[in-house]
């Protein structure tokens, strides 16, 4: 084993925390959810989230508790080539601490739930909102295939998530590595149990979504000028927020699909989990350029 020249950078980040930026600077008003304790990292992340217009009203602030941390890996291409996640302090995340936010929950528009808090606390959610009772809808997350399953048994709660191809299957009660991983197929497992809206990744072959209707969105044959991908790392969490927009906006499932697309590609184009300059128009502009078929 030996060590490998390269460099180092630190920036505010966590899926919850991306994603919350990203509808930030597509104009939404956006409150996070989450963990700050009392070290130099928590106040970072604090002033960062206020730089943006992410509030932080319904967060814990814990005394003698360190903010959570994500280290990637990435190759020269910008793809991840492997993570560390030291996330004890979401665990404090519990549904005793939810419950004393429920007033401030209720209010929301939409909650979007990844699989970074603790299971019980996903399921706490599930049975306050359940889909179509009227409340927030719930949006879902899977995070990686070793918390993918934290949400399984909450899928008919959820007006939508958003896995990649393992994820999908582990969702669905399936393998990892279940022989014939087609989108198709996992789509109608997950709706099977109650999901409103299937949204699967698909890496480099774009992303499929399934509802009443089933779309596939491509990425273009090359990227465009000052789109060419440097940093893998928040590119899903881009995707989900667009889809969280696009939704709350009544945009229909085969665009919704194609933003999606290019919120991925927006973000992979910055060194930044969050790319700086999205924002409505430019989302927008850039979805134009996705390729999307309607399957059935």
């Amino acid at each position: 084993m030996d060590s490998n020249p390269g460099t180092y950078c630190q920036r505010p980040g966590g899926v919850g925390r991306n994603i919350a930026e990203n509808l930030a600077r597509l104009g939404a008003r956006v409150e996070l959810v989450s963990v700050l304790g009392d070290d130099g990292d928590s106040a970072s992340l604090a002033a960062s989230c206020a730089s943006v217009g992410i509030g932080l009203e319904g967060s814990l602030r814990l005394e003698n508790c360190s903010a959570s941390r994500y280290l990637c890996l990435l190759d020269s291409d910008g793809s991840l080539a492997g993570a560390v996640a030291a996330m004890d302090s979401i665990d404090l995340l519990t549904p005793e601490r939810l419950a004393e936010r429920a007033g401030f929950l209720d209010s929301a528009d939409l909650i979007l739930v990844d699989a970074n808090i603790p299971e019980a606390s996903i399921r706490w959610l599930a049975a306050r909102y359940p889909k179509g009772d009227g409340g927030p809808l719930l949006g879902f997350d899977p995070v990686s295939a070793a918390k993918a399953p934290r949400g399984a048994a909450s899928l008919g709660s959820f007006a939508f998530a958003k896995p990649n191809r393992v994820e999908a299957s582990l969702l669905a009660g399936l393998g990892p590595r279940e022989p014939g991983l087609v989108p198709e197929a996992l789509a109608r497992l997950l709706l099977g149990k109650g999901l409103g809206e299937a949204f699967i990744s698909l890496g480099s072959d774009g992303l499929f979504a399934m509802a009443s209707e089933t779309w596939i969105a491509r990425l273009p044959p090359s990227p465009p000028r000052g789109l060419e991908a440097v940093n893998a790392s928040g590119a899903g969490d881009a995707a989900c927020a667009a889809i969280a927009w696009g939704l709350l906006r009544g945009i229909p499932l085969g665009e919704r699909c194609a933003l999606a697309l290019a919120a991925a590609m927006l973000a992979a184009a910055s060194q930044s989990p969050v790319n700086p300059d999205m924002d409505a128009d430019l989302l927008m502009e850039t979805a134009k350029g996705i390729p999307r078929e309607r399957v059935s």
